[in-house]
């Protein structure tokens, strides 16, 4: 009994193992895109892309992407909504190389506008922010249109970079 069991067992692989593959089967079309080397990222609230205001920031930053190849990420700050929290978060975007960094909402905003000036070689994108922005600086206002603007700002960057 065991020996025939086992008997079926190898039968079975055999026929797995030399079964002719139909040679006219072709596989689905590859699904990887290629990206630019820019990127542009995302700081939002502790809720990630639910925070306030996060939704239309996002698909405006996606519709970029898909545009001009740009790489986008995003980045939540854990814990309070201060200054200070959100700076180590800033910073690592920064340290992360994103060539560009928006920020929605306070305190991200306020963040960004403080730092930006150190940072001359990254452009920011300043949601709902109120201020004397540096010239590095994009500010766009909270209206109906934040998705496209957050998209143009974006894209301009890009196309500025030479992606």
């Amino acid at each position: 009994m065991v020996a025939a069991a086992g008997a079926v067992v190898v039968g079975v692989v055999a026929l797995v193992v030399w079964w002719p593959s139909g040679a006219g089967d072709e596989l689905p079309p590859a699904r990887a895109r290629v990206y630019a080397d820019f990127s542009a990222c995302l700081l939002t609230g502790e809720q990630g892309l639910a925070s306030p205001g996060a939704a239309p920031v996002w698909a405006g930053l996606q519709d970029a992407s898909a545009d001009t190849a740009t790489k986008v990420s995003y980045l939540a700050a854990a814990g309070p909504a201060t200054d200070a929290n959100y700076l180590p978060y800033l910073n690592s975007l920064v340290q992360r190389r994103c060539d560009v960094i928006v920020t929605v909402g306070q305190p991200g905003t306020a963040v960004a506008l403080e730092q930006a000036a150190a940072h001359p070689g990254i452009r920011f994108v300043a949601v709902g922010g109120s201020g004397n922005p540096a010239a590095n600086v994009s500010p766009v206002g909270v209206s109906g249109h934040v998705r496209e603007d957050v998209a143009r700002a974006v894209r301009e960057a890009a196309h500025a970079s030479g992606h």
